[in-house]
């Protein structure tokens, strides 16, 4: 999908609470699932983590509409964060920014991106998979993303949770 109408740049350190409250309210999504309720209520992201990753916000006509935050990981770009604002879902926001991971991801010289996400509601890992994601083998998750994931494990159902990845222009088959 090519968006014209969304701008890639990077943040501000003065819009890192606007930031988070555009991630607040994406959470809201949740509250239509039941039993994923409770992450509605979940807090925004450290801010920090906007200091630490490479952070890029993308702009809608002329609003802020998104972001998405990445970091290397093992021998992969992990994408910390990506949020688009509720309001505008269904517009290419997030494509555009994991587009935007998945060419720094290929310049940096990394493997590829990956993430740990949601394996259930449409927005998490049925979204990344139309967009070319795929289950991470276990034997390729690193020690960072295990880190991570274990992390996750003290407060969410791991049952609930997938990590996935996407390889530069590798075949999957090549790197399991």
């Amino acid at each position: 999908m090519s968006n014209t109408s969304t701008v890639l740049r990077p943040y501000d350190e003065a819009e890192i609470e606007d930031l988070r409250q555009l991630e607040r309210a994406a959470h809201r999504r949740y509250l239509s699932l039941k039993e994923y309720e409770k992450f509605a209520a979940t807090p925004a992201i450290n801010p920090e983590r906007f200091r630490t990753g490479t952070t890029r916000v993308a702009e809608f006509d002329g609003r802020r509409a998104g972001y998405i935050i990445v970091q290397p990981l093992d021998d992969m770009l992990y994408i910390a964060s990506l949020m688009v604002d509720d309001g505008m879902s269904g517009k290419g926001i997030g494509q555009r920014l994991l587009e935007w991971a998945e060419d720094y991801a290929s310049a940096t010289g990394v493997l590829g991106t990956c993430l740990a996400t949601f394996r259930v509601p449409r927005w998490n890992a049925p979204w990344y998979r139309k967009l070319g994601y795929t289950e991470m083998p276990m034997g390729r998750i690193g020690l960072n993303l295990q880190a991570i994931l274990d992390r996750h494990a003290t407060f969410l159902d791991m049952k609930t949770r997938i990590a996935m990845w996407k390889p530069n222009g590798v075949s999957l088959e090549r790197l399991q």
